[in-house]
């Protein structure tokens, strides 16, 4: 998509500033060299390596753009994080919806509720926090992957869509979409252009993802009855403009 992208790009020019700075910073340390002993080469340089030993620890955390430990990654306001590569989205989305495309997109009920242990979950939520991923592969339960990305979209500050937004959303799609199919379209599209540039490409991301999973195993596997209340909060759910956004998902996000 055009607007992370670009986004991304400036990142990118930072992280590879930064990474140049540390190995001039890395490069400087070890130019004093072999002729000393380690332990004088520690003492005379002991400020350089403190300072060394920061950088990294800074570099560890912003090269990786996983929140490496210092960030908390559940219930963080989209628009702190950096999005994974070109995804336009957090690195634990993508991870989660991967997993689960791959290892559980056959079953017709790996997003129901009740799917998946609670214990389990809880531990790889544990493991996001701790080290920024989770081995999701040796857990080998899609439904606990499914229930984490629930949770994760649940616990964000500021939804996915605000609801102010959605009732906009839920106006224009009781006044258009019977009568006219292309309106509805092009209206929801200038709406959604109005959400945060983290938020507009988040919800694209789901929308394709979730037609995907929906052009599978069609409307009775229930996604949309999963997902309205978390993407799209409002009272009573909004599960039929989900239905509708997924069906029309690659006409309302085209830059995907």
């Amino acid at each position: 998509m055009r607007r992370p992208q670009q986004d991304h790009h400036h990142l990118h020019n930072n992280h590879h500033h930064h990474h140049h700075h540390y190995h001039h910073q890395h490069h400087h340390h070890h130019h004093h060299g072999p002729s000393a002993s380690p332990t004088r080469s520690r003492q005379i340089h002991e400020k350089d390596e403190s300072r060394l030993a920061k950088v990294k620890r800074v570099l560890a955390v912003s090269l990786l753009g996983r929140n490496g430990g210092s960030t908390r990654i559940f219930g963080t306001r989209l628009d702190s994080i950096e999005p994974y590569l070109d995804t336009g989205v957090p690195f634990v989305v993508h991870r989660l919806c991967n997993y689960i495309e791959v290892h559980g997109f056959q079953s017709a009920a790996v997003f129901r509720l009740s799917g998946g242990s609670p214990r389990l979950a809880e531990r790889l939520r544990a493991a996001f926090e701790r080290r920024g991923d989770a081995d999701l592969e040796t857990a080998a339960c899609p439904p606990t992957a499914a229930t984490l990305l629930r949770q994760y979209l649940k616990e964000l500050p500021q939804p996915v869509v605000p609801s102010t937004l959605v009732a906009r959303l839920l106006s224009i799609h009781s006044q258009n979409y019977a009568n006219d199919r292309d309106c509805w379209i092009n209206l929801t599209k200038e709406l959604l252009s109005t959400l945060p540039s983290s938020h507009y490409c988040l919800l694209g991301y789901l929308a394709l993802y979730l037609s995907r999973y929906e052009a599978k195993h069609g409307r009775s596997a229930g996604v949309c009855g999963v997902f309205a209340p978390v993407i799209l909060p409002h009272v009573p759910p909004a599960t039929t403009l989900l239905r509708d956004i997924l069906a029309e998902a690659s006409v309302l996000f085209p830059d995907w």
